[in-house]
C-alpha cells in the first residue's frame, strides 16, 4: 500500500506545473494624467495572471492595483494607472510586476520608478469637476 500512494505522490508532482517568467523589459511612462508601465517577458511559463504593484507614498509598501491576463512568452503588457490626476505636486512612483504561478509562487521585476508632474488648467479641472456633479444626480 506505501508503493500505490508513493507513485501517485511522484505522479502529482510530475503534472503540477511549475511556474517561470523572465522579464525582459520593464518602463513605465506619464502620458497624460496617467502612468502607463510596459513589460515582456522572454520566458514564461505555468503563469497564472501578472499583478501590477504600486508603492504607497504612505508607508513604502507595495499593494496590487490590476491585474493582466498571460498570453505567452515573447509577449508586450500594458497596464495603465489612472488615479494620478488627483496629484497635484511632482511625484515619483514606484512600480513592480509581479507573476503569480499556477504553483503558488511568485517571480517580482525589478523596481521602477515614474516622475510625473501634473499640469493642470482650467479647463481640465472644469471637466472633472462637471463630470463629478453630473455623476452626483444619476
Amino acid at each position: 500500500m506505501r508503493y500505490v500512494a508513493g507513485l501517485f505522490a511522484i505522479i502529482s508532482l510530475a503534472l503540477s506545473p511549475t511556474s517561470s517568467v523572465t522579464y525582459s523589459d520593464v518602463r513605465g511612462s506619464a502620458e497624460g494624467d496617467n502612468i502607463v508601465i510596459q513589460w515582456s517577458t522572454s520566458q514564461e511559463d505555468g503563469v497564472k495572471d501578472f499583478v501590477v504593484e504600486k508603492s504607497s507614498q504612505v508607508d513604502n509598501q507595495f499593494y496590487p492595483i490590476g491585474t493582466v491576463n498571460p498570453t505567452g512568452a515573447g509577449s508586450i503588457y500594458q497596464f495603465t494607472d489612472k488615479g494620478i490626476y488627483k496629484t497635484t505636486s511632482p511625484s515619483y512612483f514606484i512600480y513592480m510586476v509581479r507573476a503569480d504561478g499556477f504553483d503558488g509562487s511568485s517571480t517580482y521585476s525589478a523596481q521602477i520608478t515614474v516622475a510625473f508632474t501634473y499640469q493642470s488648467s482650467i479647463s481640465d479641472v472644469a471637466k472633472r469637476t462637471w463630470g463629478s456633479i453630473k455623476a452626483m444626480f444619476r
